[in-house]
């Protein structure tokens, strides 16, 4: 054995070790041939019961599933790929753990630092690809001498605000040890506490006439410090599906919509927590209003929580709100929500389905206990109007860039994560698009996963925004609406999952109860009708609220 031969077995070791101390539980492993240090290392570290590999052939659906396990757990997850353009298909799940502060930790394998610049094989500049959107990186030399400074980074993932980092491993031939040094068991896990950032709460003097708006957000305690406030001082709460502010006394089924149709009270003051700006009223509303307060979560990602540029302060933990009570401002919303709940109750009772009604069908149905991951574009603004109050539930989403690539693996990551019964609920455009997460390999652990896909043969959300206007016709289909004029269900049987199709709520009713218990992935694809229809439904429901 020459001098050399143990060097990348012995760095790759360090690496693991330094990931298993930061409190690692899950890795996932995109295969390869110059990551093959790294993923023998995590290996012997699976079989020593420290951490449970998943492993992708696509690095893009390996990284949003990182993404969905570190989302659930809060705890830091490696994804492992080689060296090349495997690392830049991470990129866009990268972008979304820095903006909704999920600790992913890239382990890109490289070539040696004489192989850059070279056209030798598979050999990129990869090291800083990430540039803004990881919280720390490191290029790891061939010859690891101290693992310090990859300590140092790993740990920066669940320090302060948690995010991304990237450890760059330069690998040398051999690539893994010799039969004399194959066996390898690491450490028992050192424990380490992350730093955490404090809290300085302040005192601030509001109007009576508040309320508070909870959007995207992991921070269980700071929602339900605002809970307790909410009911001292008698503001109603609006909130966004991922906030899990849905449960409260004070929380508002459909505040969005008594903004849309302008019936809500006028606002002298908002407080906002969290990613919020779902809704254009909501937007809006921070732009018109007297007096917006934005509370920065620690646990949140580093831009500031203010969309629009409104808020007076901002604020890192809840402030102390001193104000007189008014004993008739939580009842005035309160009454105008009861007969939106009415008017919605009315337009969404067929039991055709529409891309609203199936939404709230889905809403209504999922278990107390189980998790339900809602996608961008219109699913999580269909739940935003439409669903109500009500208990249990644990709702996640991608709101950090809210982008509709990567949501199949991202779920299947949180299901991993947790062990719990998840749904998840995308647009058909979406399903299209990480249809490679549905590609698990024999053997690879499987979630209790049902996907409810609303499928309206294109991109509908358009139709809400100016590409809708009459003016815009003519190119309007082929470049926004984009049909794709297939059989959804069809795709999924044929990559091996248990699909159904349905066109009611009692077909979806009885697709939901048949899949409950049927273990691994499933999907349900539910027809919902024309685009313009369901356009013309989202309008006439803020129509029939406003003169109500």
């Amino acid at each position: 054995m020459t001098s050399n031969a143990m060097t990348s077995t012995v760095s790759a070791r360090a690496i693991v070790q330094s990931c298993l101390d930061a409190g690692v539980e899950h890795v996932v492993i995109a295969p390869g041939s110059r990551n093959a240090p790294l993923s023998w290392a995590f290996a012997q570290a699976e079989k020593a019961g420290f951490v449970k590999i998943q492993v992708r052939i696509d690095e893009r659906d390996a990284g949003f599933l990182a993404l969905g396990i570190a989302k659930a757990t809060r705890k830091p997850v490696p994804v492992v790929v080689t060296s090349g353009s495997g690392v830049a298909n991470l990129m866009p799940a990268i972008v979304e753990a820095f903006h909704s502060a999920v600790p992913v930790i890239v382990l890109s394998a490289d070539r040696p630092e004489s192989a850059r610049g070279n056209s030798a094989p598979q050999t990129i500049n990869q090291f800083g690809m990430f540039g803004t959107f990881v919280k720390s990186a490191i290029d790891v030399a061939s010859e690891l001498t101290n693992a310090s400074d990859i300590n140092k980074v790993i740990d920066t993932s669940v320090s302060g605000r948690p995010g991304p980092v990237q450890v760059n491993v330069q690998f040398e031939l051999p690539l893994l040890p010799d039969a004399e040094n194959l066996n390898w068991q690491p450490e028992m896990p050192s424990m380490k506490s992350p730093a955490q950032i404090e809290c300085h709460q302040k005192q601030v003097e509001v109007s009576a006439r508040g309320i508070f708006i909870v959007g995207d957000n992991a921070d269980v305690e700071a929602v339900e410090d605002l809970n307790k406030v909410a009911q001292k001082i008698g503001w109603p709460i609006i909130w966004e599906p991922t906030a899990n502010a849905h449960k409260f006394e004070n929380s508002i089924s459909h505040g969005v919509v008594l903004l849309q149709s302008g019936t809500s009270p006028e606002v002298d003051v908002v407080v906002t927590l969290g990613t919020v700006g779902l809704s254009r009223a909501v937007l809006g509303l921070l732009k018109s209003v007297p007096t917006h307060l934005a509370i920065h979560s620690s646990i949140a990602g580093p831009d500031s929580p203010n969309p629009v540029s409104s808020a007076k302060e901002i604020f890192d933990c809840m402030p102390i709100l001193e104000t007189k009570v008014d004993p008739g401002w939580l009842e005035q919303w309160q009454s105008l929500d009861r007969k939106t709940t009415t008017v919605i109750a009315t337009e969404l009772a067929p039991d055709t389905l529409t891309g609203p009604s199936a939404a709230q069908f889905v809403w209504n149905q999922v278990g107390a206990d189980d998790q339900l991951f809602v996608a961008a574009s219109w699913p999580v603004r269909h739940l935003e109007a439409y669903a109500e109050t009500r208990d249990g539930l644990r709702v996640f989403g991608n709101r950090g860039a809210n982008g509709i690539d990567g949501l199949i693996s991202t779920a299947i990551g949180v299901g991993l994560g947790t062990g719990k019964r998840t749904v998840l609920l995308m647009g058909d455009i979406a399903f299209l698009h990480d249809l490679g997460g549905l590609n698990i390999g024999e053997g690879q652990a499987q979630p209790n996963l049902t996907i409810v896909v609303l499928d309206n043969n294109g991109s509908g959300i358009f139709s809400q925004l100016e590409q809708g206007a009459d003016q815009y016709k003519e190119h309007y289909e082929k470049i926004f609406g984009t049909p794709h004029g297939k059989d959804l269900w069809v795709i999924a049987e044929s990559i091996g999952i248990p699909a159904k199709q349905v066109t009611s709520k009692t077909e979806l009713n009885y697709a939901l109860e048949s899949f409950e218990k049927t273990p691994g992935i499933k999907v349900i694809v539910c027809l919902t009708g024309d685009r313009s229809a369901e356009n013309d439904l989202i309008k006439q429901i803020v129509s029939q609220v406003r003169n109500s």
